[in-house]
């Protein structure tokens, strides 16, 4: 079961605000709490049902763990954003789109 519309926009809000810090932020955070920070929305977007959002910010958290730093970090925020903005009135998206998102980190990091 999805949420309803004012619900889903008030959790849309609230991510969308924890990644614009943390993309703003980004050079004054420590490596542990930009990784408290990513949980907490991944838990939040996994509880709301935005799976490719919460996919996302598993891989961030993978990502940091075996890079050891924050170079990671942005191309993920944005590919977040992404999916955010993606998912609009919707309660999903559909697995073309989530393909790309996770594809899209790929490019920003590799080029």
């Amino acid at each position: 079961m999805g949420l309803n519309a004012d619900t889903r926009a008030v959790v849309r809000a609230d991510i969308a605000a924890r990644i614009d810090m943390l993309a703003r932020e980004l050079s004054h955070l420590s490596p542990s709490r930009i990784a408290f920070a990513v949980d907490d929305i991944r838990r939040e977007a996994r509880g709301a049902q935005m799976d490719a959002l919460a996919t996302l910010a598993s891989g961030l958290e993978r990502a940091m763990a075996t890079s050891g730093g924050n170079a990671v970090v942005m191309p993920y925020l944005e590919a977040m954003g992404d999916a955010l903005e993606g998912y609009g009135n919707r309660d999903s998206l559909p697995a073309a789109a989530q393909a790309s998102l996770l594809a899209s980190v790929g490019l920003r990091l590799h080029g």
